[in-house]
């Protein structure tokens, strides 16, 4: 069966889902909808940095030669040494979004987060990378 959804319809269904996002997180809305990625894709389609404005307002910890920015649970998202100049993005919560959700390599994830840091918490001159769980679990 095929179903027509009109503009309006889709908006409503775009803002359910971001909604869903920012409230139980990617993973959690995925399953909720059968881990059909395409509903979040489409969300988010038109402004993937939109994805991030959830994480506009961390807080910065600063540990002497690391610096690390935590949500409000106390879950660190990024990172980084201040002799450096990458920056250790948490991958279960951000950059598999958009790498396994709206299917972006690595260098568009990089620019996409570096104009993200630096408009909103003024960091520039980081590169950002991948980093697994196993390097916030130390902070």
């Amino acid at each position: 069966m095929k179903f027509i959804i009109t503009e309006e319809q889709s908006e409503k269904l775009n803002h359910r889902v971001k909604s869903m996002v920012n409230k139980y997180g990617v993973r959690e809305t995925l399953r909720l909808f059968d881990d059909n990625k395409e509903i979040v894709k489409h969300a988010y389609q038109d402004n993937p940095l939109e994805y991030l404005k959830q994480f506009d307002d961390l807080t910065p910890v600063d540990k002497g030669n690391i610096m690390y920015y935590v949500d409000k649970n106390g879950l660190p998202l990024f990172a980084y040494f201040k002799n450096r100049n990458s920056v250790y993005i948490n991958y279960e919560k951000i950059w598999s979004f958009f790498s396994m959700v709206i299917g972006l390599n690595s260098n568009d994830i990089e620019g996409i987060i570096k104009d993200w840091m630096e408009e909103t918490y003024n960091l520039k001159g980081l590169t950002p990378k991948r980093a697994n769980q196993h390097l916030f679990r130390n902070l």
